[in-house]
């Protein structure tokens, strides 16, 4: 798959995610916008309810503590009373009623007349004609008794009786007077007389928890000038201290005092909202969180891919051309052989056989290196370890490399300061380790190589450090020099011979004998390879 065209499918996924997380933001917000709106008309509701209860229980305490209230209030149970019984004339010092009960055409009138106490009755049976044309003589209908389909009806045309009901209404309407001429006198009181802050605590508590609202809340009272008279909370405003808040007038009936206001403010009130859509959140984010380690995984898996790929075609072209020299040179070798000149010398025959015989060997490392990879990456093979002196082991490596540096006229310094050196390792896997890394430092030093090997202790481990004055690696090659079939670009000259196996290996074989590998490069002043390994004392 060619560059753009992931980058194209990478831009193209990402903008439907970010769609889809923006369409899951959107949806969230309009559902906790929604509880939002919801919780504020509860908390409005039962602030009114709580107002309400207020200013009722107020008038009912007030009424009960006054002398004529206590008149009223005893009065209004009883015509309750009343209205549930069938014992109507037992209530009222005067009253003149008529009973209806129709039969067929007739109507039978039942005449209750009551004087402080004492009763009169009379009965007249008559037609119904009759008694729908006295319908103007009667002043006040009282309702009908259903269970016995009686009307119960007040007479007006009897002088003496209308001169009382004149004198009771003037004396209700002094009495009404009264009552409220007193009630207007509790506005004057101060708020703090008015309201019993556990009562006003309990309403509003019992109130929220009717509209499902189960969370903590600070309350107070407040005049028109914002001062603080009571409540819940010790601060001076809750609008700055804790946020958006619910405000209502309180005994709105009041026709002179100054007004008062009951506010109240939820600390928690997000987290309840949230709460109470939590499904809707987390189904959101669990789709959001999984469609985004999907994407990425995609996104890696893609791109480490396409590394692979360019990795393999660079090893495709790396192993042609290793394998491709030393097959052309034996093919020349064979073609010399033929010639019957060169049959004629043997010391000619014996070169072309050498030069036959070293090239055929370096097939073989090569083919060797390969097939090794491939175990490597099956984890399929077994380090024999046993006690080893390290210090004696990279001089040996040491010496032995020795001679290929100075073919190309350099040289190798050993720095043997270890005071402790003995290490569990596997023998060859190590010592092939160390060649890697000097052979490596020999390669990339582009005239007669200066190459150092460096031993100590750092606390507990024992750090193997080479260290070369070649052409450096840059930071970016940096990250992936110990990536199989990996190899540092030198250009188009493929002076370097190789197929990226060997940086791979160092590090799985390090890793292995339970050590660490760190690598420092700067461009053009050379590389340091850090090998640390635990050390393992002789008991």
């Amino acid at each position: 798959m060619k560059k753009e065209y992931i980058k194209v499918l990478i831009s193209t996924v990402s903008i439907a995610l970010l769609g889809l997380i923006a369409v899951q933001i959107y949806w969230i917000e309009n559902a906790l916008s929604l509880q939002q709106d919801e919780f504020e008309r509860n908390v409005k509701d039962a602030l009114d309810r709580v107002v309400n209860k207020l200013e009722e229980a107020e008038t009912v305490e007030h009424l009960r503590s006054h002398e004529q209230g206590q008149f009223l209030f005893i009065d209004s149970l009883s015509q309750n009373e009343l209205k549930n019984s069938d014992d109507f004339d037992s209530v009222v010092d005067y009253m003149l009623v008529k009973q209806i009960n129709r039969e067929g055409d007739n109507v039978k009138v039942t005449i209750t007349e009551e004087t402080q106490g004492q009763k009169k009755v009379k009965s007249v049976t008559t037609s119904a004609d009759l008694v729908d044309s006295l319908k103007d003589d009667f002043d006040i209908r009282l309702q009908y008794q259903k269970t016995k389909g009686e009307v119960a009806l007040t007479q007006k045309d009897n002088p003496e009786i209308s001169e009382v009901l004149k004198k009771r209404i003037s004396n209700k309407r002094a009495f009404v007077g009264d009552i409220v001429k007193s009630l207007i006198e509790v506005n004057f009181e101060p708020i703090e007389e008015r309201i019993e802050l556990e009562k006003l605590d309990s309403l509003i508590h019992l109130e929220l928890i009717a509209k499902g609202i189960d969370t903590r809340y600070e309350y107070g009272v407040y005049d028109i000038d914002d001062r603080l008279h009571m409540g819940s909370y010790g601060g001076n405003n809750l609008d700055e201290e804790s946020g958006k808040t619910s405000q209502v007038r309180l005994f709105p009936n009041d026709v002179v005092q100054d007004p008062y206001f009951l506010r109240i403010t939820f600390p928690r009130q997000t987290t309840f909202l949230l709460k109470n859509i939590w499904l809707v959140l987390t189904t959101s984010a669990l789709l959001i969180i999984s469609l985004g380690l999907i994407f990425y995984y995609s996104v890696n898996t893609i791109i480490y891919q396409k590394k692979s790929s360019e990795i393999k075609n660079d090893f495709i072209n790396n192993m042609t051309h290793e394998l491709k020299t030393p097959i052309s040179t034996i093919s020349l070798a064979c073609e010399a052989l033929k010639d019957p000149d060169i049959g004629k010398s043997q010391l000619m025959v014996e070169r072309y056989i050498g030069m036959i015989n070293d090239e055929n060997k370096r097939l073989g490392l090569l083919v060797e290196e390969v097939l090794q990879s491939a175990v490597f990456d099956k984890g399929e093979f077994k380090l024999k370890l046993e006690e080893l002196d390290i210090n004696e082991l990279v001089h040996s490596v040491a010496d032995k490399m020795s001679i290929q540096i100075r073919e190309r006229k350099g040289v190798i310094h050993e720095e043997i300061n270890a005071q402790k050196s003995i290490v569990k390792v596997d023998k060859v896997h190590f010592s092939n380790v160390l060649n890697n890394l000097i052979d490596n430092a020999n390669k990339y030093s582009k005239e007669s190589p200066e190459i150092t090997i460096e031993t100590k202790n750092i606390d507990d481990f024992i750090l193997i450090k080479i260290k070369d004055k070649g052409i450096g690696i840059s930071k970016e090659n940096q990250k992936r020099v110990f990536e199989r079939l990996y190899r540092v670009p030198t250009g188009n000259v493929h002076d370097v011979k190789g197929f990226g196996l060997g940086l791979s290996y160092v590090k799985i074989i390090v890793e292995r004998l339970g050590g660490n590998i760190e690598l420092e490069s700067q461009i053009g002043k050379g590389s340091t390879f850090k090998i640390y390994l635990p050390l393992h004392e002789k008991v």
